[in-house]
């Protein structure tokens, strides 16, 4: 069961009774008795619900904690609960599957009409997540991937090797190869025509990643809190999808642009300091 198909049953008041299939949790059984719609007849305690669910007991006790999910009701003096914790689980697994924040899936679940809030999400859903990069990764086998090497680099005894020990390729059993990012193998062999070897190339793509992963979530946050406060505010997720697509154009140019200007004041520095030096 996807995320879409979780959160419309959770939407419409009803869940079927297919596995939830993900990785990062178990499959929520919803058992099969008729005499209840969600197959739940009486209600269950935490140890089932647990079990029922996939989840630690510490986990649903958290979620309380993070008010996503509600309190049990009380039979006497035990603790019940019911479907409606059931379909909170699911959906809370589904988002946090799909790459939520628990912090934004309290926001989507906590508003005035949370239903609405989180079809508008699951809508622009796609409209997200779209790719920014025509980079994608590439199967290629063994002659040509020689072949591609050979167009930057005439004579490369060993450079397959180098570029596969660096994470540029990697090897199949089949022979074939997998390249991760067609663009940045072309970057390394360029730079190693310039004379700057593999192993430099592939620092520096560690680090350019590293620095420009935190860079790019701080954007990203900026972006959500301005436009609607992580939806909390009065904002709609289109207005938010609007803001974020309107980031795609521009971000490579931006981030060109200002990558360009650092290394034009680091080099600057360098030159300044070693003058310095030689005074």
């Amino acid at each position: 069961m996807n995320t879409v198909t979780i959160a419309a049953a959770w939407l419409n008041g009803n869940v079927t009774n297919d596995p939830v299939d993900r990785q990062s949790s178990a499959a929520v059984d919803l058992g099969s008795s008729t005499d209840h719609p969600f197959g739940l007849e009486l209600g269950l305690g935490l140890g089932e619900l647990a079990e029922r669910c996939g989840q630690s007991e510490r986990t649903i006790r958290y979620y309380q904690a993070e008010r996503l999910l509600s309190k049990p009701t009380k039979r006497g003096r035990d603790a019940v609960y019911t479907v409606k914790h059931v379909e909170r689980l699911a959906l809370i697994a589904e988002l946090r599957d799909r790459g939520m924040s628990l912090h934004t899936i309290r926001e989507l679940v906590s508003r005035e009409n949370p239903a609405r809030t989180v079809s508008e999400w699951l809508g622009v859903d796609a409209t997200l997540s779209a790719p920014w990069s025509d980079d994608r990764a590439r199967t290629l086998s063994h002659e040509e991937l020689v072949a591609t090497v050979a167009a930057r680099a005439a004579n490369h005894p060993g450079l397959i090797g180098e570029l596969r020990e660096r994470g540029f390729v990697r090897s199949s059993p089949n022979g074939s190869w997998l390249v991760p990012s067609p663009a940045l193998l072309d970057h390394a062999l360029r730079l190693r025509e310039a004379g700057i070897d593999i192993a430099i190339s592939a620092r520096m793509r560690d680090l350019l990643r590293r620095r420009l992963a935190r860079a790019v979530d701080d954007t990203v946050s900026l972006i959500v809190q301005r436009v609607g406060e992580g939806f909390a505010g009065n904002a709609s997720a289109e207005e938010v999808a609007t803001a974020v697509g309107a980031l795609r154009p521009i971000a490579r140019e931006m981030s060109s642009v200002i990558l360009a200007q650092e290394v034009e004041r680091a080099l600057a520095h360098l030159v300044e300091t070693r003058q310095r030096v030689g005074s």
